[in-house]
């Protein structure tokens, strides 16, 4: 399976949220087990987000565009980043 079916099946078979803010907020509250960055978003955006992910120990996969992840979330417009839900048994 390719890697972006990967990120399509994660996002479709999970609690997901979208956008910089509530990734951010997710990654705080620590609902968030794994983020998806858009390559071609703002770099200050992909630096605040990754390194939030990063100091918080949330896995970061990178999608290939905006309108990709965007698409993927089933949103009609762009998409800077994606949080996928932490897993609660």
């Amino acid at each position: 399976m390719s890697r972006e079916n990967e990120l399509k099946t994660m996002l479709a078979n999970s609690s997901n949220v979208v956008g910089t803010k509530q990734v951010l907020r997710g990654i705080s509250e620590g609902t968030i087990g794994c983020v998806i960055v858009a390559e071609d978003a703002d770099f200050a955006l992909r630096l605040k987000v990754v390194g939030a992910a990063e100091s918080a120990g949330v896995s970061v996969a990178y999608a290939p565009s905006m309108a990709w992840l965007g698409e993927a979330c089933g949103i009609e417009v762009g998409a800077a980043a994606a949080g996928i839900g932490t897993q609660e048994d």
